[in-house]
């Protein structure tokens, strides 16, 4: 149970990708993202065989990361929150 697969990108452009397994979640989330080239802010989950992709798009950036579905979706969901919150303080910091 654990998050193995984060990325954060702009569009279809992966700004950052970090990976734990080595299959082929990279690409299905590079595959994802291009069907997601929407302008509102949201949050949604798509299933692939036992991984739940959690997608939060807010301020033209799309967070992703892919878990367990024994992990819920509560834990991803803050993880993503987590990694948007960071983003907007380094905003602030150096401005």
């Amino acid at each position: 149970m654990a998050i193995l697969h984060a990325l954060v990108a702009r569009g279809t452009v992966v700004l950052h990708d970090f990976n734990i397994v080595s299959d082929n979640t990279s690409a299905i989330s590079r595959r994802i993202l291009v069907k997601l080239l929407a302008k509102a802010d949201f949050r949604l989950c798509f299933s692939q065989d036992r991984c739940i992709f959690h997608i939060l798009r807010a301020d033209g950036l799309t967070f992703l990361c892919m878990a367990n579905d024994t992990f819920g979706r509560r834990i991803p969901f803050a993880y993503l929150e987590d990694i948007q919150t960071i983003r907007d303080l380094g905003r602030y910091i150096y401005i």
